[in-house]
């Protein structure tokens, strides 16, 4: 799913960068806020799950040790 994930955000962002402007000095600042709210939100999330990822994993089940009271 990462690997799916990684490759529409590489599409996403080539899209948006694929038109050429007239001039090289002359930028879109709206789109270029865009993409950075984009990026910004994706780095939120992927801290977020770095930082729940202990959280929210699998804990392997105990096995029914008898010789604990």
């Amino acid at each position: 799913m990462g690997n799916l994930t990684l490759v529409a955000v590489i599409a996403v962002l080539f899209t948006l960068f694929t038109e050429t402007e007239a001039s090289a000095f002359v930028y879109n600042y709206e789109r270029l806020r865009i993409v950075g709210l984009v990026c910004s939100g994706l780095l939120f999330i992927g801290g977020l799950c770095v930082l729940l990822h202990n959280k929210c994993s699998r804990k392997p089940k105990k096995e029914d040790d008898s010789s604990e009271i």
